[in-house]
């Protein structure tokens, strides 16, 4: 897979998690994804997939898989290194994209926040560009990539596959 001059890199909350959270659970392509993070540049995603993050990195504290300094050091890294280096890019509430989730939901088993998601990487701000300058997204999530791909985005599933280079 190359990276050749891609318009866009959307990030999935999953993909942000794995970016400083220090547990086992998200061991699976860490290092892989901080390299690509640092190393390449135009970084968007939701302003819902932002908010889960900081909900996932919660729960990992409440389930006790990250003592409570882990926590307070995951979410000052998540500011300091993710969320200073990515823009939002949400596609306006309508009924439209209302129904794009909906639709995308049913089809796929997956949840809204990962619905509108795929409908930003389809018919965002990015989604004019083609070939290797096709957005790129990125996820920890199987199931995500799958219906993302079954979609026709240009996906990289960023803890089993090889990295996106």
């Amino acid at each position: 897979m190359t990276d050749m001059g891609t318009a866009a890199h959307y990030w999935d909350a999953s993909a942000l998690v794995k970016l400083v959270a220090p547990d086992a659970d998200d061991a699976p392509g860490r290092a892989t994804v901080r390299d690509y993070f640092f190393a390449h540049g135009h970084h968007y995603s939701t302003s819902a997939c932002i908010a889960e993050a900081l909900s996932v990195l919660k729960r990992k504290w409440l389930r006790g898989l990250l003592s409570q300094d882990q926590y307070v050091f995951a979410v000052r890294e998540f500011y300091r290194l993710v969320v200073s280096g990515l823009s939002v890019d949400d596609v306006p509430v309508s009924v439209q994209l209302l129904d794009a989730a909906e639709g995308l939901m049913r089809q796929h088993d997956i949840d809204f926040i990962d619905s509108v998601q795929v409908v930003t990487v389809l018919h965002g701000r990015y989604s004019v560009f083609i070939g290797d300058s096709r957005s790129l997204f990125i996820t920890a999530d199987r199931t995500l990539a799958k219906a993302a791909r079954e979609e026709g985005a240009r996906v990289w599933e960023c803890s089993s596959e090889p990295s996106y280079t």
